[in-house]
């Protein structure tokens, strides 16, 4: 389950760090929501019929960003990369992080196998008319998209000045 727990703040200073994750961790956070998937079951937004789904995490920046589909919602997750030590923030604390697509906010999050990741809700709850291949194929495509360079159409200003300006030149 989601662990929301105050970290205690007179820890030592080798556990005030978060190591990275060497190896893509995408099979290890499937893994876990699988377990917290067990006590959702029971709530009206639930849906049955999606899987818990992680394609593999990317690299950017030498940190892990991930799409995460669960059948209650679809986020993206960051989670220190291969070398990284990051240091342990409070549950619940909320970071606003530059993507190439856009700034998305991010909330410390815990999970038990994983001490601290970043997570931002892209869709939560889930829409009812979402099929299984359409939110897996959502998942993917998200992952892409965050990590995409926003493609703005040029608009011309056709002010008559700016036409002439642009002649003389």
């Amino acid at each position: 389950m989601y662990n929301y727990n105050k970290i205690n703040q007179n820890t030592t200073a080798l556990s005030e760090l978060v190591d990275g994750f060497e190896s893509n961790p995408a099979e290890l956070f499937q893994a876990e929501m699988e377990k917290v998937k067990l006590n959702m079951q029971g709530l009206p937004f639930y849906r049955e019929e999606i899987p818990c789904f992680c394609p593999k995490f990317v690299l950017f920046e030498n940190q892990w960003i991930g799409a995460v589909l669960t059948p209650w919602m679809l986020s993206v997750v960051v989670l220190p990369g291969p070398g990284q030590q990051w240091e342990i923030r409070e549950l619940g604390d909320k970071l606003a992080i530059p993507l190439p697509y856009k700034t998305l906010n991010f909330t410390v999050s815990s999970l038990e196998n994983i001490p601290q990741y970043l997570s931002c809700s892209l869709h939560s709850p889930l829409d009812s008319s979402l099929s299984k291949d359409y939110a897996v194929q959502l998942t993917k495509d998200c992952l892409q998209m965050l990590l995409s360079l926003p493609m703005k159409q040029a608009t011309t200003d056709v002010n008559r000045r700016n036409i002439f300006k642009a002649m003389v030149k």
